[in-house]
């Protein structure tokens, strides 16, 4: 158990947590994500697919930390997979979109793109430092160089097709589509992601994605103290309940580090506990529900994770 902490001290250990990766590490990271677009370059057949290679996760949003433990890309084939809500009319919708069939399974794709990417991965890190075992990523071991693990998701563009009754169109979400070795989809959603956090950032004075990093590193702490379980409490949980909070919860000026992360926990238990929200609430990217049942985290996981959280910023 970690010991407790003065309020001068817990100040000292937040500016330090706020902090993103230094330069040397944004170097690393970066050098390492070359090593994985020049690897798989090199292969016909995912250049002749258009398949292209792009950052995501914490990396992507700036909400990395010192040290995290791994770096997220994503093989991006350019064939859409499509979805529609419940009021569209889908042959329609596909007239005036202009939408047609490939002709080949989004389960081949993939199975044939991640067997190109093992293949070139393996030829060049060798196959020691190649994890296919994962359902959605590939994971390539951490390089001499490089500070972290690689994760490689094989993924396609999504579009969400919704009809809009007060505009009399049809309205597409562009987004990401994971499909992983057991058919099942993760959908994404990283443009709008990456633009809300940005407009968050700036009207926060700068303070959210810090107090992002802050949560992700009191997170850590807790995970080895045995206070919650590894996995409970996901990055991307924690960020999507961070940009939750109202920004003047960020901008109040009395504040010192340790109050202004206590009121943000305050105020995500007090959202957490409304059933409304609860039931509406989005996630960063404000598209996909952030406690829809597909979801790999609970609202009970969410308030487990806070109410820690303020334990120990108060023990």
């Amino acid at each position: 158990m970690a010991k407790a902490r003065s309020r001068s001290s817990w100040n000292d250990r937040l500016t330090h947590w706020e902090r993103p990766a230094s330069d040397s590490e944004e170097q690393q990271i970066e050098r390492a994500a070359n090593m994985v677009r020049n690897a798989l370059s090199s292969n016909k057949r995912l250049t002749d697919e258009g398949i292209t290679i792009h950052p995501q996760g914490s990396y992507y949003n700036n909400t990395n930390v010192r040290r995290e433990s791994d770096i997220d890309l994503r093989a991006i084939h350019p064939c859409i997979k499509l979805e529609y809500a419940s009021n569209v009319d889908v042959d329609t919708a596909r007239t005036v979109l202009g939408i047609y069939d490939t002709g080949r399974t989004y389960s081949d794709i993939a199975q044939e793109m991640r067997g190109n990417i093992i293949i070139e991965l393996t030829k060049k890190f060798g196959i020691v430092n190649i994890d296919a075992s994962g359902k959605k990523a590939i994971r390539l071991k951490k390089q001499y160089g490089t500070r972290a693990d690689l994760d490689i998701a094989t993924s396609f563009n999504y579009h969400w097709v919704v009809w809009n009754s007060y505009t009399n169109n049809y309205i597409v979400y562009k987004g990401i589509a994971i499909l992983a070795t057991d058919n099942t989809w993760t959908y994404n959603f990283p443009t709008h992601h990456h633009r809300n956090g940005i407009a968050k950032r700036a009207r926060t004075r700068h303070r959210f994605k810090k107090n992002v990093r802050i949560l992700k590193r009191l997170r850590d702490e807790l995970v080895k103290s045995y206070q919650l379980r590894q996995k409970q409490a996901p990055s991307f949980l924690i960020e999507s309940l961070t940009y939750a909070v109202e920004d003047e919860y960020f901008l109040v000026e009395s504040d010192d580090r340790y109050y202004r992360v206590l009121r943000i926990l305050y105020r995500i238990i007090e959202r957490l506990n409304d059933p409304s929200f609860v039931r509406n609430g989005k996630e960063i990217n404000d598209i996909k529900y952030l406690f829809h049942p597909v979801q790999p985290w609970s609202i009970f996981d969410a308030k487990a994770f806070v109410l820690a959280a303020i334990k120990r910023l108060e023990d």
